[in-house]
């Protein structure tokens, strides 16, 4: 298998776990349940990762980029999940953004080779991303980061796992 098809299919499959854990929370109650008052809810994992494949998709193609200023307020590094569903967009709204966060990587994905892949960051980019395709592995990690945050949420409201 190719890096490139690797890579795909690493996306494909954190994303198709990660919706299938969004498909639990039915309620806005849901979406904003924390197990813990520090916790993650799952409107700020999904926030979350969505602005941060907007941030590798400004990263690699900026031609691509969408203005992701609103979202850095809710979700960036930093923020803080709130209890106030007024605060967030609905959870079809941030549904809808993941969608959208996840064709314009993909579409940055696609539009690349083998060779693409070993090219460099531009200046500025963190350290920890030196190529392209540490960006994309790394999308597929953080990921399942939030994912596993969410499964506790989904445990805690009494929801049955994604798995097992």
């Amino acid at each position: 298998m190719s890096r490139l098809a690797f890579i795909k299919a690493s996306l494909e499959f954190s994303r198709g776990f990660t919706n299938q854990l969004f498909d639990k929370f039915k309620s806005e109650s849901d979406w904003l349940y924390q197990a813990h008052p520090e916790a993650n809810h799952a409107m700020w994992c999904a926030g979350h990762i969505a602005l941060t494949e907007d941030f590798f998709v400004g990263l690699l193609a900026p031609e691509k980029a969408v203005d992701t200023s609103e979202a850095e307020k809710l979700f960036g590094m930093g923020s803080k999940p709130v209890s106030d569903a007024a605060v967030y967009p609905t959870p079809a709204e941030i549904r809808k953004r993941l969608n959208e966060s996840r064709e314009r990587l993909m579409g940055v994905l696609n539009g690349m080779s083998e060779a693409d892949l070993e090219k460099p960051t531009p200046e500025g980019a963190p350290e920890f991303l030196p190529t392209a395709e540490s960006v994309f592995k790394l999308a597929a990690f953080h990921e399942g980061i939030h994912a596993g945050q969410t499964t506790v949420a989904n445990r805690g409201l009494g929801h049955e796992p994604v798995v097992g």
